[in-house]
């Protein structure tokens, strides 16, 4: 159980306006016309002057030298401690993990005068603050961080690196000590994890996860906090699996004595009305994004107190007509009345065989290209209109409405059928069903999944129509707003064009979306002549409602 926090102090709690580009050009100038040694101009500042300091031992310039440049370090921190100010939120969350009895500890390579500054300014609450003044070796170094957890009197296992640099995590990688990395506008979130980030986070505010000060949202758990657990907890030592579990993949692959099979679970919790469709086909979806074929299903159902035997006959109704449509044998599950539950829920397990022999598994490069396979937000439209019913008859045509609730049956959230035509014709590298977080929360599961960036097209991205004046009556963000019964695949450009004509002669949507770029670009949104990024949600826009 964490017990305590030590920050990294600039870029994680506070902003400094200081140029260390230029201090590193003005240390090599004065070296160089003392005439000392610079063996490598690319070191870390702190590093630079200790490497001058080594290989200029028997120069008499040495000395004044190291005095001079450390006095103008020193100088331009403390001017620089002046102009700082805070991370938003950082000062604000620190209270609150202290309210929680959280330890504090900061270790930075700044200057003492120059933190205690920034400090007394911000009243920045903390219990140690170790600068470099306060110890011989700084970070990376594992003495840096064991110091300050040895004087907050807590064990390493109980405590948590949290900074915005590799060499924060680093340090924590070091000392056998968990990490956190926040983005900033300099390092991304990939060059954190290659580091060793334990977890990475967009804002510092997020860090309070891990000690129970934020609560976490309905909706699927953020991907750093799902990466940590599938990387320390799930681990298989068969060589049968070959796709296991991770973020962006749709379902597990292994091999056993029949060969090579597909396994996916999945629950259903947003809907009360047709939980057999939707339990049946979502699993399917994912079998089939992944070139599977669904041959076997099991699942489990709660129904809350109140429910009747039609209710849930209903359901089992639902199920077994979706398995027959799909030639799927139902062999079992669970079903129970709970108490703990307030709506129908219900977890499919479905498993399968591949759709076609020889489907390789391939890694998005440069210059490929995403395309769209149907409309976003069919799902979506669905839910809406059932649950704000009597709110959209005074708003909208029966006719509308009639139309949003039976989106999930047509246009329909099945994918069964342009997987099969895409697989079995085409070379696609990538197929992925966006779901829970629409198309925003799919591209950034691909990104981080396949080490790349993506620039998506708006004007390309097709929305089913009634979901666009739902969302706009009820200001929901349609980037962000679950999704099945669309497609997001990635291939060759040449590909793309092929897939793109097919699609249309066979009268299914289809559009190029964006192109795949390099990672450091990350995902990308250009509309209207103006390039962002594309917008992320901490948990589906439906949740909402």
């Amino acid at each position: 159980m964490l017990k305590g926090v030590i920050f990294d102090f600039d870029g994680t709690l506070v902003f400094h306006n200081i140029n260390f580009k230029k201090i590193r050009e003005t240390i090599i100038q004065n070296a160089l016309q003392c005439h000392l040694h610079v063996p490598d101009k690319n070191l870390p500042i702190l590093e630079l002057i200790e490497d001058i300091k080594k290989h200029n031992k028997k120069n008499v310039s040495s000395r004044k030298f190291l005095a001079e440049v450390r006095e103008y370090l020193k100088d331009m921190e403390v001017n620089s401690a002046c102009k700082s100010y805070p991370v938003p939120g950082s000062i604000n969350f620190m209270k609150t993990l202290k309210q929680h009895g959280i330890k504090i500890g900061i270790i930075t390579r700044n200057c003492g005068d120059a933190v205690r500054i920034v400090i007394s300014r911000f009243n920045i609450p903390y219990d140690v603050v170790l600068t470099r003044d306060d110890v011989k070796q700084v970070k990376p170094d594992r003495r840096h961080i064991m110091a300050a957890i040895s004087l907050l009197g807590i064990k390493k296992n109980e405590a948590i690196m949290v900074g915005d640099h590799p060499m924060d995590v680093a340090c924590a990688r070091n000392s056998g000590v968990l990490s956190c990395g926040i983005l900033s506008e300099n390092i991304d979130g990939r060059t954190l994890k290659n580091a060793g980030a334990d977890f990475v986070f967009e804002d510092i505010r997020e860090v309070g996860y891990l000690f129970g000060t934020k609560p976490l949202l309905p909706g699927k758990l953020p991907n750093p906090l799902l990466n940590y657990l599938l990387k320390h907890y799930v681990k298989s030592k068969s060589t049968s699996v070959i796709i296991g579990p991770c973020t962006g993949v749709d379902c597990a692959v292994f091999k056993n004595s029949r060969g090579i099979m597909f396994a996916k679970t999945d629950p259903v919790t947003l809907v009360g009305k047709d939980t057999g469709l939707y339990i049946v086909n979502v699993n399917v979806n994912d079998l089939a994004v992944m070139g599977g074929k669904p041959k076997w299903f099991l699942c489990d159902l709660l129904f809350p107190a109140g429910t009747t035997f039609q209710d849930i006959e209903n359901v089992f109704c639902q199920i077994s007509r979706q398995c027959e449509n799909y030639n799927v044998d139902w062999l079992g599950g669970h079903t129970e009345i709970s108490e703990g539950v307030k709506t129908p829920i219900a977890c499919g397990t479905m498993l399968g065989t591949p759709l076609k022999k020889g489907i390789r598994r391939q890694i998005p490069s440069e210059g490929d290209k995403l395309f769209l396979i149907k409309e976003l937000g069919i799902e979506a439209s669905s839910i809406i209109a059932r649950e704000k019913m009597r709110y959209l008859q005074k708003r909208f045509s029966e006719r509308f409405i009639r139309k949003a609730l039976n989106a999930v049956y047509k246009p329909g959230i099945s994918v069964w059928k342009e997987c099969n035509l895409l697989w079995k014709n085409f070379n696609i590298k990538v197929l992925h069903d966006p779901t829970e977080g629409g198309i925003s929360t799919a591209l950034y599961e691909l990104a981080d999944r396949y080490n790349s960036g993506f620039i998506i097209t708006d004007e390309n991205l097709v929305f089913y129509p009634p979901l666009l004046k739902l969302a706009k009556t009820f200001n929901l963000n349609p980037y962000g707003i679950i999704s099945s019964g669309c497609l997001v695949g990635i291939a060759s450009d040449k590909e793309c064009k092929k897939i793109e004509i097919f699609m249309r002669q066979n009268q299914i949507k289809c559009s190029i979306i964006g192109e795949v770029t390099k990672k450091e670009k990350g995902v990308s949104l250009k509309k209207s002549g103006k390039t962002s990024r594309f917008p992320v949600f901490e948990r589906d826009e439906i949740t909402r409602l």
